[in-house]
């Protein structure tokens, strides 16, 4: 999704989903990248989360969480995995979950 597109709903991707633009709603996906100009307001369910943009709400990586220099997670956020670059933002609750049967988030 480009950079300055404007999305609401529900949204469910079965392999990548690379968001440059702004969602507001629930998006669930194999592989999430949110670009440094993405931003998602809303439920985010994914394997793998790589943020450079911003999440804001809830924020499920049943695999792996990764959030870049540029990255900002704001809310609450799980995952089984994490990696915070020098310059990432976590604001919120945080709960880690078991990676090989995730309590929580379905596709």
């Amino acid at each position: 999704m480009g950079e300055g597109v404007v999305l609401n709903g529900t949204f469910v991707v079965p392999d990548i989903a690379s968001i440059s633009g702004s969602i507001e709603g629930e998006i669930t996906a194999r592989e999430l990248i949110v670009a440094s100009s993405g931003v998602i307001r809303g439920k985010v369910v994914a394997d793998i989360i790589d943020l450079r943009g911003e999440i804001h709400d809830t924020l499920t990586a049943k695999k792996s969480l990764f959030i870049r220099s540029t990255g900002k997670a704001l809310g609450s956020v799980q995952y089984a995995e994490i990696e915070i670059e020098k310059g990432g933002d976590l604001q919120g609750s945080l709960k880690k979950i078991d990676g090989e049967n995730p309590n929580s988030g379905s596709y």
